[in-house]
């Protein structure tokens, strides 16, 4: 059974596909903090000390700005000749702003940080001018205070929403995707007959299919965790992170071996567990108690549900042991 799963081991890297996969993860996790600036210098520039500037038609509130009737600043816009547009209406004791920015997203962020700025400097205004005070919230450290950006929950949003949990979903796809190819190879190529010839019995060879996409899995995970820290992304609960991550691939593994082993015909598995896998994802990363969020959060050190990320993992695991028994390779 070993020489089977270091077999399918080799053959893993050989296929370029999965390969190129594979190093996109890990390219992905080694630059991690460079694609972070990136995104930072696109969307929050002034979190980098890069202030904004953008020409702003303001209609109602003429301390702002250059202030214009609504028509003539709406043609200004079309024209290009503003960036944006503010526009101020009272009812009764409330005060409205309707801001108008381009379609082009990464202009809008652009302009919309200046915006922000012009707001911020009204709502000052307002205040001082109503007699309301003007509440400063202060962090401190170990008795000392720092100042925190104004970008900062974007950074932690991209890492430890959007990247950590996209790196444990790609894991347990490519794993996944290895498993079909794997079974669906031994069958349609005819090598399955000669393994069945040993001694070894379908079980031991159903086994050794599924025990080795779960170690080429564990490692991987082990390897983007790493260069994540290496980058300068906390994880606060690295083994918490695994585990959690390697329960989504064993879910990921045992689901296609099952339909390979069934299917025995790697085109229809593969469309089939696209479509299932297509079908699951959102279920997987939209709730705080999803599995790939649960990594994230785990990641982040921030606290989340244990007994559901403990129930899931025993469910996986299960559902992983025992498809060497719903779907064994045969004849």
């Amino acid at each position: 059974m070993l020489e089977i799963v270091l077999k399918d081991l080799k053959l893993m890297f050989r296929e370029r596909t999965f390969v190129s996969i594979v190093f996109l993860l890990v390219f992905v996790a080694s630059i991690s903090s460079v694609i972070t600036f990136g995104l930072i210098m696109l969307y929050n520039p002034e979190y980098l000390g890069y202030e904004g500037k953008a020409k702003v038609a303001v209609v109602g509130e003429c301390s702002l700005g250059d202030c214009y009737d609504e028509k003539t600043a709406m043609e200004l816009f079309r024209e290009g000749k503003v960036d944006a547009v503010l526009i101020f209406s009272e009812t009764g004791r409330m005060k409205y702003v309707d801001v108008v920015v381009p379609d082009d997203e990464i202009k809008a962020m652009q302009v919309l940080t200046y915006v922000k700025k012009l707001l911020v400097k009204y709502e000052e205004e307002l205040r001082s001018k109503l007699g309301v005070p003007n509440l400063q919230i202060k962090a401190y450290y170990n008795g000392r205070e720092i100042k925190v950006p104004s970008g900062s929950s974007t950074v932690f949003k991209f890492i430890y929403l959007i990247l950590i949990p996209l790196l444990s979903v790609t894991t347990a796809v490519v794993a996944a995707g290895m498993t079909i190819d794997s079974v669906c190879e031994e069958i349609q190529m005819g090598s399955l007959e000669v393994l069945l010839s040993t001694p070894l019995s379908p079980f031991r060879i159903s086994i050794a299919k599924v025990l080795s996409p779960v170690i080429f899995s564990a490692g991987l995970i082990i390897l983007w965790l790493s260069l994540l820290s290496l980058n300068g992304v906390e994880i606060h609960d690295p083994v918490a992170a695994f585990l959690i991550s390697l329960s989504i691939t064993a879910f990921f593994i045992a689901a296609g071996y099952i339909m390979a082993a069934k299917l025995k015909d790697r085109e229809r598995t593969q469309l089939f567990f696209s479509i299932i896998t297509a079908g699951a994802l959102p279920l997987m990363v939209t709730k705080a108690a999803s599995p790939a969020v649960m990594v994230g959060r785990a990641a982040a050190g921030s606290t989340f549900n244990v007994p559901i990320a403990a129930g899931f993992a025993f469910v996986s695991f299960v559902i992983l042991a025992i498809s060497p028994f719903i779907a064994r390779m045969d004849r």
